[in-house]
């Protein structure tokens, strides 16, 4: 059972561990990481959600070997860090490829890794239905014109943001998808970070929702991440015990309307380490 405060780690333990290793050395808390899964693990328990850690977040190869050991999926943005999640152990069908103004070598190079790919422009879906038609599944990334937390540096789902295929196109998207006969498995939006306000993830949610009949094959629907930890006392944080409540009625009702009952998706990245780290230095003596 994990504990109902998080986990801390002693001021003489670090001592030590600084003593043993010298300075300056990093020293990451497990049980920290481990506190934070729980967390979400209990939040969505009434969805049938799976976690995708951002490893852009904290990319050392044994957090990530921690991390799957915890039962998490893993979010990359470059094949390069397909291949450091892979040699970390996380399994193909476990790995999600989410990058942006790549090359399209490297979507080709992501299916002969065999690992799940999310295409957030239409030249490349395009390109990528042509070549693989209904034998490679796909994931869509949207933009739902979602200004999270109304900053441009931190919100990724805004109308002139660079991410996702904007809803507008949404008409197009579904003619490359019938002219190449492409198998869409996922549909997607991340609207950013440091999100504190829970009706933002609802409206991504509500976005999807409402195109998801759209896409007959569809598996799952991912919300991204956002969620927010506190950096400093009196911080705010994403409530993510109300999210959870409200994303199990809003797909109680779905799956009442329509008998689907797609996984929900996130991909949790600053959440899980944030804080778990510490940096042991020694002053200098003058």
């Amino acid at each position: 059972m994990m504990p109902d405060s998080p986990p801390r780690l002693d001021d003489s333990l670090l001592r030590e561990i600084a003593e043993g290793f010298g300075t300056p050395v990093y020293v990451y808390h497990a049980e920290r990481i481990a506190f934070q899964y729980g967390g979400l693990s209990r939040a969505f328990e009434g969805v049938p959600a799976r976690f995708y850690y951002a490893c852009k977040s904290l990319s050392n190869i044994n957090i990530l070997r921690y991390i799957r050991s915890l039962g998490a999926g893993l979010d990359c943005v470059s094949v390069n860090e397909v291949r450091l999640g892979m040699r970390a152990g996380f399994p193909p069908d476990r790995i999600l490829f989410t990058p942006n103004c790549v090359a399209f070598s490297e979507y080709l190079e992501a299916v002969a890794l065999g690992v799940h790919i999310n295409i957030d422009s239409l030249p490349i879906l395009q390109a990528f239905g042509e070549r693989f038609g209904a034998s490679y599944p796909v994931c869509i990334r949207l933009n739902p014109h979602i200004m999270a937390g109304g900053n441009l540096k931190i919100s990724t789902g805004h109308e002139d943001s660079k991410f996702g295929i904007s809803v507008l196109q949404v008409e197009e998207v579904c003619r490359v998808v019938e002219r190449t006969g492409l198998y869409v498995e996922g549909i997607h939006v991340h609207t950013g970070s440091d999100i504190t306000d829970v009706e933002v993830f609802m409206e991504g949610l509500g976005v999807l929702l409402d195109l998801s009949d759209r896409f007959p094959g569809l598996r799952f629907i991912d919300l991204g991440s956002g969620f927010k930890v506190p950096y400093r006392e009196g911080d705010k944080q994403t409530d993510i015990a109300r999210l959870g409540a409200s994303l199990t009625a809003a797909l109680s009702s779905y799956r009442e309307k329509t008998g689907r009952n797609p996984e929900i998706w996130f991909e949790p990245g600053k959440f899980l380490v944030s804080e778990c780290g510490f940096l042991l230095v020694s002053a200098a003596l003058v």
